[in-house]
């Protein structure tokens, strides 16, 4: 299985922790707080992802955010992670793995976000699956 789905409950709450931790301005829209653009990296620590190792050490490669909309506290979002590409290269520390995994986020069936995230495994360990095929 390479993806998951898991809906998300925006408070306002979680939304203003979010923003304090990473020393972000709180912003409104309509009198709804808006999460901040980076907000759903966080996400997928409500995911239970079959294909990564608990406890792999893998290094945070890239990000992008692609919005149609703010996030907004009381939207639910329904998000699906995606492991959609995976490319071995070689790198001065040996063999890299690039996983590229994309989040989709919608309320009410329109698109909100989407988001890429590359992580990187070190090494040449192919006894370590990082997702199942």
């Amino acid at each position: 299985m390479n993806s998951v789905r898991h809906q998300i409950h925006m408070t306002a709450e979680w939304i203003s922790d979010y923003a304090q931790s990473i020393e972000a301005p709180v912003q409104t829209i309509n009198g709804k707080l808006i999460a901040p653009a980076t907000m759903p990296i966080i996400f997928w620590q409500d995911f239970d992802i079959p294909w990564l190792i608990i406890g792999e050490p893998l290094l945070h490669g890239t990000q992008k955010f692609s919005y149609q909309a703010p996030i907004t506290a009381g939207m639910i979002l329904d998000c699906e992670l995606a492991l959609t590409g995976e490319v071995q290269k070689e790198g001065r520390q040996g063999k890299l793995t690039f996983y590229t995994h994309t989040l989709v986020c919608r309320c009410e069936g329109e698109l909100i976000v989407t988001a890429e995230t590359v992580l990187i495994r070190v090494g040449d360990d192919h006894d370590k699956k990082v997702y199942n095929s």
